[in-house]
């Protein structure tokens, strides 16, 4: 019995690793940051927001309580995806959780994509971004700018608070 515990959590572990190896480790957007995030970008009802590397998917569920929003939450690591998939029952909202390389996922139908990744990931992401979303799609970063692109708008950065982006296709 022992053996089939170590290699769940050796499965567990080697999931998280192997997600943050690919631009995704686990820190979620502050709670106190998710109501600044909706309040700056207002969505409507029926539009599709994904938030890619969604963790435990608290702001993908925000949104949707707050807009009625289609959210879609994106994650590789197979904790975060469990704890979303909780959170989502839990909450008894909607959202779609795919687990998934970012990279791999359409976002031909959104209408508003959600990042907090690595500035790497960020920049590796814009061709994928500019090949998919539709015009006038928007795409909210949480700290990372995206570099030579010019934001919409940004919710600036205070003594308690961090940097949102946000940018129009």
């Amino acid at each position: 019995m022992p053996i089939i515990l170590l290699l769940i959590l050796l499965i567990l572990v080697a999931s998280s690793a192997y997600a943050a190896n690919q631009g995704a480790p686990w820190v979620p957007t502050k709670k106190k940051d998710i109501g600044r995030i909706l309040d700056f970008v207002v969505m409507r009802p029926g539009e599709r927001f994904f938030e890619l590397g969604c963790g435990d998917a608290r702001l993908s569920i925000a949104a949707e309580k707050r807009y009625g929003v289609k959210a879609i939450g994106v994650e590789l690591s197979i904790p975060q995806f469990v704890a979303a998939w909780i959170r989502n029952r839990l909450t008894k909202t909607h959202v779609g959780l795919v687990w998934k390389n970012l990279f791999k996922v359409n976002l031909s139908e959104a209408d508003v994509v959600y990042l907090f990744l690595m500035p790497e990931t960020v920049e590796k992401l814009k061709p994928k971004l500019l090949k998919e979303l539709k015009p006038g799609a928007r795409i909210i970063s949480y700290v990372f700018p995206f570099k030579d692109w010019k934001p919409e708008s940004v919710l600036e950065k205070t003594e308690k608070d961090l940097e949102v982006y946000v940018y129009r296709v």
